[in-house]
């Protein structure tokens, strides 16, 4: 649940751009740096895949040998976002956790100017994780991923224990349909539950991270800022049901909850441009596309939003220069050709008025003890009680009906209460005598079930 309050001022935000096109031009980046660097922007993240058929040679090793120092000469913070790929030899088994973790471990250590290393990318999404489910429907992306966080937390903690490491690079949509025809997907809600379903069941002692990723990108890139994603996914507007799931997933264990000091990175995150009056682009757009200047409003407005909450650490935006493709992801501070959008001036503007904090109303966040969004309406007739039941979360709920006096007997039916959609429960109508009869629900929440709501209701017959 997110509160606004004014008791707390958030810490400045690190704002900087996931860019990876520094590798293939002439200089490294230097130049890009630099521009980065005097736009206000202090950090870069830089993608590193590691290829399970290939397990100890770093990709583009060369390039990055030279772009890690130009950037770090810029005064940017170099992160890297390494994560296994292509998914189909992770969905053949070449690849382990254990020859993962060795080449996190030599990244770390041939580049000991980065203190910050992302470990995944979207592994709930089938491009970059597979499988997703079993043969029985049951998500398997999560605890095969969790091993591979596992391992790569311990191998660069044995580098060195300052290394911050930010798990998971988590997509902001899934389907959570294993008989789907095409993107097999898990929401990241659940996601997350599966997560640390998995970490209470390996009775591992050791955290998995030092803070979270997230992308929140937008369902299109037409969407306004405040158009969300309905239940169980999740947007920027959306982070309080990023948190409660987390603190959901790891409460009372040695990993840290957003109630405790985990903090969120949006180490991705974008909204696609118009580019047909430009030139150097090549292909046709693959989605609807928004205007130039609503981008722009879009991401100062995000800078802003982002400072004013203390459980985010950082926004970086999904390419400060568009590659020129338009099948791919065109949503860069800069045109192909190095020219300024709009939006990198709003970024600058939003960067000078929060550079001592947050101007606005902070956020203030705690987690949810009872089930979200509970709703029981309870209706009788001469021969049936009925219950209409729905809650803002996946939930399971018992219903019961008895007779109003104590020590009668109930009958009782237990059903799956899926997020924002009622379900409704029909029970054979007790012998109430003169006192009538008594309904009582009790809802609990799939998610944790310590959160829970009883409800008693004493319906006309």
């Amino acid at each position: 649940m997110t509160l606004l309050a004014s008791a707390q001022v958030a810490p400045a935000l690190e704002v900087g751009a996931n860019d990876d096109t520094s590798k293939h031009m002439d200089d490294r980046g230097a130049a890009l740096f630099a521009e980065m660097r005097a736009l206000g922007l202090t950090r870069v993240v830089i993608g590193v895949r590691y290829t399970p058929s290939a397990a100890m040679t770093i990709a583009d090793k060369p390039l990055l040998d030279e772009v890690v120092p130009r950037a770090v000469e810029a005064g940017l913070k170099v992160v890297l976002a390494v994560y296994p790929y292509p998914p189909r030899e992770i969905e053949a088994g070449i690849g382990t956790p254990l020859l993962f973790g060795s080449y996190v471990k030599a990244l770390a250590r041939a580049y000991p100017q980065v203190r910050e290393v992302i470990v995944g990318n979207e592994p709930n999404q089938p491009a970059f994780w597979r499988p997703q489910f079993d043969a029985q429907g049951r998500n398997v992306s999560a605890a095969a991923f969790g091993a591979y966080l596992a391992a790569a937390y311990d191998a660069l903690k044995s580098v060195d224990s300052e290394i911050v490491v930010v798990g998971v690079g988590l997509s902001p949509r899934g389907n959570d349909k294993p008989s789907a025809r095409n993107n097999v997907s898990t929401s990241p809600v659940r996601f997350l539950r599966a997560l640390g379903a998995w970490y209470r069941a390996s009775g591992r002692t050791r955290p998995l991270m030092d803070a979270f990723s997230f992308h929140p990108y937008p369902a299109r890139a037409t969407d306004p800022l405040e158009r969300g994603y309905s239940w169980p996914n999740a947007g920027f507007v959306n982070l309080d049901r990023v948190k409660q799931a987390l603190w959901d997933a790891f409460h009372g264990t040695a990993q840290r909850t957003p109630a405790n000091g985990l903090k969120l990175h949006l180490d991705e995150v974008g909204w696609q441009v118009d580019t047909s009056t430009r030139s150097g682009y090549a292909g046709w757009e693959n989605v609807p596309v928004t205007d130039e200047l609503t981008q722009a409003a879009i991401y100062g407005e995000l800078v802003r939003r982002a400072a004013c909450d203390p459980g985010i650490a950082s926004l970086s935006f999904f390419g400060f220069r568009d590659d020129g493709l338009r099948t791919g992801f065109q949503a860069g501070l800069q045109w192909v050709d190095g020219v300024p959008r709009a939006a990198a001036e709003a970024v600058r503007v939003a960067l000078a008025e929060t550079a001592d904090g947050c101007k606005g109303t902070p956020v203030s966040w705690r987690p949810e003890r009872r089930v979200q969004g509970a709703r029981v309406d309870v209706r009788a007739s001469p021969r049936r009680v009925r219950a209409r039941i729905a809650a803002g979360e996946d939930a399971r709920a018992v219903v019961c009906a008895r007779p109003w006096r104590p020590g009668a007997s109930r009958r009782c039916r237990e059903v799956a209460v899926p997020g924002l959609r009622s379900v409704t429960v029909a029970l054979p109508l007790p012998h109430a005598g003169r006192r009538g009869v008594a309904v009582e629900v009790e809802l609990v929440a799939e998610a944790n079930a310590a959160r829970r709501v009883r409800v008693v209701e004493r319906p006309r017959v």
